[in-house]
């Protein structure tokens, strides 16, 4: 199968980039929730580089734990460091902060994981051709939102006003405890 299309171009055999969905979740925010935030500056991400995705999933664990929310570590410590990675890679503006990784918790509903970069550029999901087998094509890029996209409830991004953009991920607590309860996860 061969997907063609003006907004969707192929980026190589096996696989279409198409740009992340963008919304306005203003009014979401206002709601009641618990916060923590971590920003790096340029120099930071200049001398630290990806390491910094390492250090993020210690700053997520240490959040979640405070949170008492242990069996969602490890799928939110991998949708960070995978939105780290692209922000590290793709999301340099010389004269900007250089990156902020943000973790919001609305009891009972659900948690958000927020990376911020001062790119404008829309974020590029890949989306596999399903006639390809994926074992048979290589991708050295374009696999850290597709992670994020399998281990997430939704993901979205959003243009700042003041420059850059926020990618939001927001997996729900109730698929993570489900398990625990009796429930099936997933």
């Amino acid at each position: 199968m061969t997907i063609e299309s003006a907004e969707i171009p192929m980026a190589e055999i096996g696989r279409v980039r198409v740009v992340l969905s963008e919304m306005d979740w203003r009014e979401v925010l206002r709601q009641s929730h618990r916060y923590r935030c971590w920003a790096w500056s340029t120099s930071q991400v200049a001398a630290e580089g990806l390491a910094i995705a390492g250090v993020a999933r210690g700053l997520v664990a240490e959040a979640l734990a405070d949170w008492r929310l242990g069996p969602m570590v490890d799928d939110v410590a991998l949708c960070a460091d995978e939105l780290i990675g692209n922000a590290v890679t793709h999301g340099r503006e010389a004269g900007h902060p250089a990156l902020s990784l943000g973790l919001r918790y609305f009891p009972t509903s659900c948690l958000f994981v927020e990376v911020g970069d001062p790119s404008p550029e829309a974020p590029l999901l890949t989306w596999l051709d399903p006639e390809v087998d994926p074992a048979a094509v290589l991708f050295t890029d374009g696999r850290g939102l597709m992670i994020v996209r399998e281990l997430a409830d939704h993901m979205w991004w959003s243009r700042q006003s003041t420059g850059g953009k926020i990618v939001y991920a927001r997996l729900d607590v109730a698929r993570h405890f489900a398990p625990l309860a009796g429930g099936r996860r997933g």
